[in-house]
């Protein structure tokens, strides 16, 4: 009977949860609604100022807690992190410094919700006591890997719009910086952002080829790179570069269609392997079934009738 009662204060725990989180988002919006409002009143300012207060709130706690997340370095290098923002485009003002510190409030957080479940003496307690602060502390280094991950995929899908752009102008006879300049100003995107910082480093004295390597860093994309490695070489011997935007938009529709071809090879095992394990034997599951039920199920219904 206990037993029943905790799960049914589980079930209503989780039930009001639901309902709870609910009526925040139906909240949320009516605040951005009745935001939208005043902002067309009352200059943006004031309101701009408090959300500003929140986000330092947060980074002084996670500047607060960066000491303790320098002593503690388990799966958390500090240049494998510093890769992972710059190819991020450090998201939400992050650094390593209050990376380790969110780390840190991520072991809590994992703590705290492990004890919980321990406390209600769900399955598993103890296993999920003992794991949580390490997947707390985890979580936030895992969030940056994948917005690392998903920003450099937003790059490449970005890279072939950026090529059919640029060798339109600068055949048109814009200049390179021209050019780079009208992308960055009618586009948005990671790719954009990236570009921009290039045109700000070359702008403030930064040599170009200077410029171009440290951009190389912060992607991923072979062909972005080897795009890069054409304009390093086309300024060091003076090539025309819509020459060299043609000839790396050809290589690169190339190189993906090699890349779809040795995907569309890959996929073939899969498929197989997934026929196989599951079609496979639940097609022969269901024809035994019918086997069963017509020898020996039917024939006792209809035999008894």
């Amino acid at each position: 009977m206990s037993t029943i009662f905790l799960y049914f204060f589980v079930f209503m725990a989780w039930c009001c949860l639901l309902v709870a989180g609910l009526n925040y988002l139906s909240y949320r919006k009516e605040q951005e609604t009745v935001h939208g409002n005043l902002l067309q009143r009352i200059n943006p300012w004031k309101f701009t100022k408090k959300e500003y207060s929140r986000v330092e709130i947060l980074h002084k706690w996670l500047d607060n807690l960066a000491p303790i997340g320098h002593k503690i370095e388990i799966l958390s290098d500090p240049e494998e992190l510093e890769d992972h923002l710059v190819k991020a485009g450090h998201p939400y003002g992050m650094t390593v410094d209050r990376l380790q510190g969110a780390k840190i409030i991520g072991a809590l957080i994992g703590l705290i919700c492990g004890i919980m479940y321990y406390i209600l003496g769900l399955p598993f307690a103890v296993i999920l006591c003992v794991f949580s602060p390490f997947l707390g502390y985890m979580a936030p280094i895992t969030v940056i890997r994948m917005m690392a991950k998903r920003r450099q995929e937003q790059i490449r899908y970005e890279l072939p719009d950026f090529l059919d752009m640029m060798s339109i102008t600068l055949q048109a006879g814009m200049g390179m910086d021209d050019a780079l300049h009208y992308y960055v100003s009618t586009n948005k995107g990671p790719l954009s952002e990236e570009f921009a910082r290039l045109n700000q480093e070359i702008s403030f004295g930064v040599q170009r080829e200077t410029a171009y390597r440290a951009f190389m860093k912060r992607i991923t994309s072979t062909e972005l790179e080897a795009l890069i490695q054409s304009l390093i070489q086309a300024h060091n011997l003076g090539t025309p570069v819509a020459q060299t935007f043609a000839q790396q938009a050809e290589e690169m529709r190339r190189m993906r269609s090699e890349q779809a071809k040795e995907a569309a090879g890959k996929a073939a095992p899969k498929i197989s392997l997934v026929s196989g394990l599951i079609i496979a034997p639940s097609i022969m599951l269901l024809i035994l079934g019918s086997i069963v039920y017509s020898y020996f199920i039917a024939r006792d219904i209809f035999g008894g009738m």
